[in-house]
């Protein structure tokens, strides 16, 4: 479905994420975040029933439901594709992003396409600020956390695509667990967020939201909530790594298979390392392996 937030600006659901759409002229437009491979074509089609064509792809970040359909699109309409710097290196290299959950060449559960996207050609690196791509002014923001590298898109119309650096309260009561990787980095894109600069807000798992300042004291809350839950834990014994992820998974009754696990597990390692680099917590090193307990 698509739906007019402001000016030239639209949002675009599809059942992986929302799309952005910025018009650049009556025929050509820009992509923020392409989606799921599986709705590329879909997506595809429903651009040129509209009489437009994609001239660039920009991408949020580059998990596989933002940048999987960036081949398909950019092979079709030759679109140029734009990413961060960090998120450049796992699009063009997506084989990567299992790695860097697992730690090691990943069991074939964890290479599925929900985490592994289909690989983005000639991905152009750009920078918080303002860029002109192919003639429209838009403004890159730093919104790292969620992932390394990921932006927010700004677009003429002062709506900001968010991606994953938001999630509704419907995303979050289907998986009630923030996925980090920089627990720091997360907690100043949220103060970033919070101090405005956009007039329509709009995230991949939610789209256009009315009240951002909620939605953000909430994501905030959730994610400070995860926070105490492992700082109380280590509180009362010494926990592994492996014990922690095991209390989050029982205490908020996630869904559990090799993906999910694996979210969580990353989520509970950016926050042992938030609170050991805050020296809430230390190390205790011993024979058999690492443990954490609160200082």
């Amino acid at each position: 479905m698509l739906k007019h937030i402001a000016g030239k600006t639209f949002c675009l659901d599809t059942p992986a994420a929302t799309l952005g759409i910025y018009l650049i002229d009556e025929n050509n437009c820009l992509l923020i975040d392409s989606g799921e491979a599986a709705y590329g074509q879909q997506v595809l089609t429903f651009i040129k029933e509209q009489g437009w064509r994609v001239s660039a792809i920009i991408n949020t970040h580059a998990h596989a439901d933002h940048c999987g359909a960036n081949r398909l699109i950019a092979e079709v309409t030759g679109a140029g594709i734009y990413a961060s710097a960090s998120e450049k290196i796992f699009m063009e290299n997506p084989w990567l992003i299992p790695y860097t959950l697992f730690s090691a060449h990943p069991p074939r559960p964890l290479t599925n396409r929900f985490i592994v996207p289909p690989a983005s050609p000639d991905v152009e690196a750009v920078f918080p600020g303002s860029w002109v791509i192919e003639g429209a002014s838009v403004q890159f923001i730093s919104l790292n956390g969620h992932s390394p590298g990921h932006m927010g898109v700004l677009t003429p119309d002062r709506v900001l695509f968010a991606g994953d650096s938001l999630l509704s309260s419907q995303a979050y009561h289907t998986f009630p667990c923030p996925v980090v990787t920089d627990v720091r980095s997360q907690l100043a894109s949220l103060q970033t967020l919070a101090e405005g600069g956009y007039d329509y807000l709009c995230i991949a798992h939610g789209g256009w939201i009315d009240q951002p300042l909620a939605v953000i004291d909430q994501n905030r809350e959730w994610l400070l909530r995860l926070i105490n839950d492992v700082l109380m834990a280590v509180q009362k014994q010494a926990m592994s790594r492996e014990q922690l992820v095991h209390l989050v998974i029982e205490q908020r009754k996630l869904p559990v298979n090799t993906t999910q696990y694996y979210l969580a597990w990353a989520s509970v390692s950016a926050v042992i390392s938030y609170l050991l680099d805050h020296r809430s917590i230390k190390a205790n090193y011993q024979p058999t392996g690492i443990t954490y307990i609160a200082k």
